[in-house]
């Protein structure tokens, strides 16, 4: 079972932790991805189709939920992206999964590939000019994973 599987698996048996939008349609999910100009990994595709996006704990894991990012908000992946874009110039090969709330921002980044051919997560900061981020999980499904069993121990 490959760390995906076993996050989500973990959601649902710890349903009562997770405060989340719900299924979002596949026609949402491709609007998103000719919006940003990126496929989504598959893993993030599964946890956008069955929960949207929301709270695993007091972890917000963005997502898409709704068809108007322009007029969205957190936890909108695609609305917190492209205002990030046009407010600091964020960079076009990143997508924005996670903040932690002191300026570090999770993201997926379609420069660094994993084995798979599917963007590894980064952690970036804007105040840093050098565009050089650190890879701090291989895919979605690490990062999902670290996160839920994070929220489990304090549980």
């Amino acid at each position: 079972m490959n760390n995906y599987e076993k996050a989500k698996l973990l959601i649902i048996e710890n349903i009562d932790m997770m405060d989340y939008f719900g299924k979002c349609s596949n026609h949402i999910i491709e609007l998103a991805e000719r919006t940003l100009g990126v496929t989504y990994p598959k893993d993030y595709r599964d946890f956008i189709r069955n929960f949207g996006a929301g709270n695993f704990g007091s972890s917000e894991i963005y997502g898409v939920f709704r068809e108007d990012f322009l007029n969205s908000g957190v936890p909108d992946s695609v609305w917190l992206t492209l205002l990030e874009r046009k407010e600091i110039d964020f960079p076009k090969h990143l997508v924005i999964v996670y903040a932690s709330g002191n300026g570090e921002l999770f993201c997926f980044d379609y420069n660094q590939l994993n084995l798979n051919g599917e963007p590894t997560i980064v952690s970036f900061i804007s105040s840093r000019n050098d565009y050089k981020y650190e890879v701090v999980y291989d895919n979605f499904g690490d990062f999902l994973l670290d996160i839920v069993t994070r929220e489990l121990t304090i549980k």
